[in-house]
């Protein structure tokens, strides 16, 4: 059971640093076609990013929504291409000992949130770059 897993795991974190509050995005396969079809589970971060289309050069900043094993959905006011390949460098969070994040991702879905000025990006990583 997935889910039970999940709650221990985060009691667990609890117990160790009581400043770590890691909440979990239910995911994977649904037995309904209407429900999550996502693979893997999903965990909230919302961090710093920087955004480079790797056709054309162009940059651009957003923030980071959700993290998988699998993909990155990040906030930005930048419009892809769908199956475009863009550079993703995350920044950890401020005070956070974590190494940034430099990925080569793949443009999965953009969804428009405030008309011509934030869009959500749904992406799948093809590669961690160091």
């Amino acid at each position: 059971m997935p889910y039970a897993e999940a709650s221990v795991l985060e009691q667990r974190a609890a117990q160790e640093d009581p400043t770590v509050k890691l909440r979990l995005i239910p995911g994977g396969r649904q037995k309904s076609s209407k429900g999550e079809m996502r693979n893997a589970r999903r965990i909230p971060l919302n961090c710093q990013v920087k955004i480079r289309a790797t056709e054309s050069g162009e940059t651009a900043y957003g923030t980071t929504k959700d993290l998988s094993v699998d993909g990155v959905a990040i906030v930005t006011d930048y419009v892809p291409r769908f199956g475009q390949l863009l550079e993703i460098h995350v920044l950890p969070p401020q005070g956070s000992a974590t190494k940034p994040l430099r990925a080569l991702v793949q443009v999965r879905r953009c969804v428009q949130l405030v008309a011509g000025r934030s869009y959500e990006i749904g992406t799948a990583i093809l590669k961690i770059r160091e």
